[in-house]
């Protein structure tokens, strides 16, 4: 079993893997400090059970468990799953333990604990279990107004790496050959699970929009539009190459009255 502990505090971190060593002394352990670090860490690694401190800066543990719903998953690496670490009272927490398969209150009980590792095992061996959980986070998190999704997007390198992109590193989304990648500044040509549909709808608030039925592109990386034949026209993208993506004149209407031309 593969377990990455994130809380800001270092106390913290060591009790809690103090503690768990104890139940699952076989036990693999990965720790994080914040929750970006936490996401790099499951882009790169397979864990089963990520024990998330709620109240951290800036990405708290809603955050992170948020982007754990929408990571890419195959056969052989299944979503991890969910226990939330809070210092929130008995009271408190009684939504936690409806929506993720545990929560643990600080300061951490061992006898809590052997609880918690107890259903970690009996859902890590029924993928029912799992799948009940997931759903369930998943409904808590769309409800709850401390859950602030990240403005961000997985994507999936040639090796199967995942990647956590920012909206405004990414140039355009293409669909190709009956799969969806990205193109990002940072990293590149990365494969993405949506559909072109779904990904119009979820970016367009963050001024990344249609203008082909094969393109998304995002407007703050348009470097010039270039006019092209029977009144359509060609978008110049501000990468090194001067990517140039077709805009159609279904969608160029559309761009026009978005950016008020």
């Amino acid at each position: 079993m593969k377990i990455l502990i994130v809380d800001d505090e270092k106390p913290a971190r060591g009790e809690l893997r103090y503690l768990l060593e104890q139940q699952e002394p076989e036990a693999e352990f990965v720790e994080a400090k914040n929750g970006l670090e936490a996401l790099e860490i499951l882009g790169k690694e397979t864990v089963d059970v990520a024990f998330l401190d709620i109240n951290m800066p800036g990405v708290n543990g809603l955050a992170v468990a948020s982007a754990i719903l929408e990571q890419p998953v195959t056969e052989d690496s299944p979503k991890p799953l969910v226990v939330f670490a809070t210092a929130y009272d008995a009271h408190a927490v009684r939504a936690f333990e409806l929506a993720a398969l545990d929560y643990v209150v600080k300061p951490f009980q061992p006898n809590r604990l052997t609880q918690t590792m107890e259903r970690i095992r009996f859902a890590l061996s029924k993928v029912e279990a799992q799948e009940e959980k997931t759903n369930n986070l998943r409904g808590y998190l769309k409800q709850s107004e401390t859950a602030v999704p990240l403005t961000k997007l997985w994507g999936e390198k040639e090796n199967k790496t995942a990647v956590l992109v920012d909206y405004t590193d990414i140039l355009w989304i293409e669909a190709d050959s009956k799969k969806v990648f990205m193109q990002s500044r940072r990293n590149g040509r990365l494969a993405v699970r949506y559909t072109i549909k779904e990904l119009e709808s979820m970016l367009a608030p963050y001024s990344i929009v249609r203008v082909h039925k094969a393109y998304l592109v995002n407007l703050n990386e348009i470097a010039e539009v270039v006019p092209w034949f029977s009144g359509t026209f060609q978008l110049r993208m501000d990468d090194e190459a001067k990517t140039e993506i077709p805009m159609s004149r279904q969608y160029g209407k559309a761009l026009k009255k978005l950016t008020g031309g």
